[in-house]
């Protein structure tokens, strides 16, 4: 029963005896705390007081700062005397309903000495402690997104060091974690976070594997957030080591969206359809994947898959990596739009950052939404951008054509940044303007090639219909060649916008 509940009448008088807070000593005990002559709450709250519970700063609330020796009744999160007026994301009731503000965002493990240390007891480092840039690559490669909502992605690149496999690489496909921030929850008082596993996802981690589920947050800057955390055994389950990591927040992930603007519009132009990516994943009313690793025709070496590792959403940006897998194998994503989003005219802007090194070919491009039916090259495909990764300052927009695969034609022209400067060092924008019997391509607004049907060379002419738009990252190719010991990975191309606007 809630204490205002408790009926007056039902105290039996020989408990009624003098407390320290009595009105007067020669009255004996009176409930007229306030010496008002009438009997309010406040009064009621001091006759509870009696029983070891009652208002000790006596606003009228029964709140934390109230004298509760019968915490089952007096417990105010369970019990409070007013309802919550509201709960945050994380329950708690009159809570900031947030992360803290420098959490939220993109971190990976710092390169600094004592990224890594464990010891026996909190705190402790007796035990090791990792030096300068002494981690594994598969270590520094994962990345860990706290979102403003108090969620947590992950993308552990694929694969994780294991401390219950002999510190081995293993596969390792896990991308999200329940979260759950602790105000004042941690080892001495400080804030922490608690990690719980999903589907596919049973006992994700920070770090290393063997780190545990609660984190305390030792020390949170603007780009370096230190936890504490007891380790855990392969079943999950707690364990007799402890361990401080450090991170540091991603300049990678947390993309520096300087460069060419994506214009808001055109003049005599409406806007009709655009992905911001402002979601958290990849939006499904507008892309599908094509999956597998058949060399599609270019003798390229990459497996397309649709994991989150090979293309992810976050920050307003969508992110397409190229991967090196353990025992040499290469992942990435190639996203299309067949029977979504499809097209016929218009201008086409794509706001995109590059990936680059030998053998590394992103594409922005378009096939006929007549795939299907014809086949290639008789549906048309519009290259709106294309980089081979050993010229990084170079892009190309192509055109490809032809009624049958012996009759296929194609042509187009390049355009450089001034000497120095790459694609992979800022966003830049990718247009086509696309109107009957003419394509213009463009970059940063000027314009490099158009194409028209007098450029046939005598087969069809098939750029007339509608089309789908395809965003990939291959691996190797006829026409880039193949990664060699100067191609670092992994390799992103991170996309900013593609907007499709259309005569009024």
């Amino acid at each position: 029963m809630h204490p205002f509940h408790r009926p007056l009448f039902a105290i039996p008088l020989l408990a009624l005896f003098a407390p320290s807070f009595a009105q007067t000593s020669e009255c004996g005990y009176s409930p007229d705390l306030e010496g008002d002559y009438h009997i309010g709450v406040t009064d009621i709250l001091g006759v509870l007081g009696l029983f070891g519970q009652w208002d000790t700063d006596m606003d009228g609330i029964w709140d934390a700062s109230d004298l509760c020796v019968d915490m089952e009744a007096c417990n105010f999160a369970a019990n409070p005397s007013e309802p919550c007026a509201y709960v945050d994301l994380f329950g708690v009731c009159g809570g900031s309903g947030t992360l803290p503000e420098l959490l939220v965002g993109t971190w990976k493990m710092s390169t600094a000495t004592g990224a890594v240390s464990v010891g026996p007891t909190p705190y402790s480092t007796e035990w090791y402690t990792s030096p300068p840039a002494g981690l594994q690559a598969a270590q520094y490669d994962d990345v860990y997104t706290f979102g403003a909502d108090g969620t947590l992605t992950l993308d552990y690149g694929g694969s994780i060091i294991d401390a219950f496999a002999d510190y081995s690489t293993v596969p390792y496909g896990c991308t999200t974690a329940e979260l759950t921030f602790l105000p004042g929850g941690g080892t001495s008082g400080e804030d922490a976070f608690q990690l719980a596993g999903t589907p596919g996802c049973s006992c994700p981690f920070i770090g290393v594997n063997d780190a545990g589920l609660v984190y305390d947050i030792v020390e949170l800057t603007e780009t370096t957030l230190v936890v504490h955390a007891q380790g855990d055994n392969a079943n999950c389950g707690p364990d007799a080591k402890y361990f401080t990591l450090i991170l540091t927040r991603s300049g990678d992930s947390v993309v520096n969206g300087d460069g060419y603007p994506a214009a808001d519009g055109h003049d005599g132009m409406t806007l009709v359809w655009s992905d911001e990516f402002d979601g958290t994943s990849v939006n499904g009313s507008n892309w599908t994947y094509d999956l597998g690793d058949s060399g599609w025709g270019n003798n390229e070496w990459q497996n397309y898959t649709n994991s989150p590792a090979n293309s992810s959403v976050a920050d307003g940006f969508l992110t397409i990596t190229a991967r090196q897998e353990p025992g040499g194998g290469y992942t990435s994503a190639r996203m299309k739009s067949v029977d979504l989003q499809e097209f016929q005219f218009g201008r086409i802007d794509v706001r995109a950052k590059l990936p680059q090194g030998q053998g590394i070919w992103p594409a922005i491009w378009m096939l006929g939404a007549n795939f299907d039916a014809v086949g290639w090259p008789a549906c048309g495909e519009i290259d709106i951008m294309e980089l081979v990764g050993h010229q990084p300052g170079t892009v190309h927009g192509t055109a490809h054509w032809g009624a049958a695969w012996n009759q296929h034609q194609y042509t187009g022209e390049s355009i450089s940044l001034p000497a120095g400067e790459t694609f992979s060092d800022a966003f830049h924008v990718f247009s086509v303007v696309w109107q009957a019997d003419q394509i213009t391509w463009l970059m940063d607004d000027q314009p490099f090639f158009t194409l028209t049907p007098a450029q046939m060379n005598g087969q069809p002419y098939p750029f007339n219909a509608p089309f789908f738009f395809i965003l990939n990252i291959a691996v190797g190719g006829n026409w880039p060649g193949y990664p060699d010991a100067t191609t670092s990975f992994p390799q992103s191309m991170v996309v900013d916008c593609v907007r499709v606007f259309q005569a009024n």
